[in-house]
């Protein structure tokens, strides 16, 4: 017997979910943990302190991740609908704090009441922001992060330093799976999202904007 229209969708969606978060919640761990072990190497001698909060940050970070895997392999395992994430901008500070537990520098601004975004759209929004911040952790420099909760939309923008040309592979359109996957929460939100080099002065920048309507649902 064939599967029905609405039980092949539930299966399609459930696996975009999986798929989606072992992205999100792996590649991020992956990379701030690399950047972390890095630093904890380079301080142990110099700064123990510093080396040990490194360290600190990879067992937090890595729990993190470890937990997101147990879910994903029990809805493997059971076929069950896997739960809607858990992460919202509430948790927004402790993910800034991870990153620079990392050594990252990153300089945040919120404005507007983030209690008023519906909370689809504020998961989608933290997995923008997540990822964003995976793929200029990449590179060295500065982050800016601006979020602003308006009275119908809600923006996204991020910010980091880059170097010349074609440095920028790791979040290039034909760079992976990191700018499809933003791109793919953007629209499946009703949002729109922009990322590409900028020029300011004699510096040149990544730079990715979204915005979300309020009222978008998936």
């Amino acid at each position: 017997m064939r599967p029905s229209t609405a039980s092949a969708r539930a299966a399609h969606c459930r696996t975009r979910r999986i798929r989606e978060t072992l992205h999100d919640s792996i590649g991020h761990t992956l990379t701030a943990t690399t950047i972390q072990a890095a630093l904890a190497g380079d301080l142990v001698a110099s700064d123990p302190d510093q080396a040990r909060r490194a360290m600190d940050s990879i067992e937090e970070t890595s729990r993190t991740a470890l937990e997101d895997l147990d879910h994903m392999l029990g809805v493997l395992r059971e076929g069950t609908p896997p739960r809607e994430p858990h992460y919202t901008l509430a948790d927004l500070e402790a993910l800034l704090d991870r990153i620079r537990h990392a050594g990252v520098s990153v300089d945040a601004r919120v404005t507007g009441d983030r209690g008023r975004v519906p909370a689809p759209v504020s998961r989608e929004a933290y997995r923008i922001v997540q990822e964003g911040l995976t793929n200029a952790m990449r590179h060295p420099g500065p982050i800016t992060v601006r979020i602003d909760v308006g009275p119908h939309r809600l923006d996204i923008e991020l910010t980091n330093p880059i170097g010349t040309e074609g440095s920028r592979n790791a979040t290039s359109p034909r760079g992976g799976r990191g700018l499809a996957g933003i791109t793919e929460r953007v629209h499946v939100l009703r949002g729109e999202v922009t990322a590409g080099p900028v020029t300011e002065s004699a510096d040149r920048h990544w730079r990715l904007a979204a915005w979300l309507p309020l009222e978008s649902r998936p």
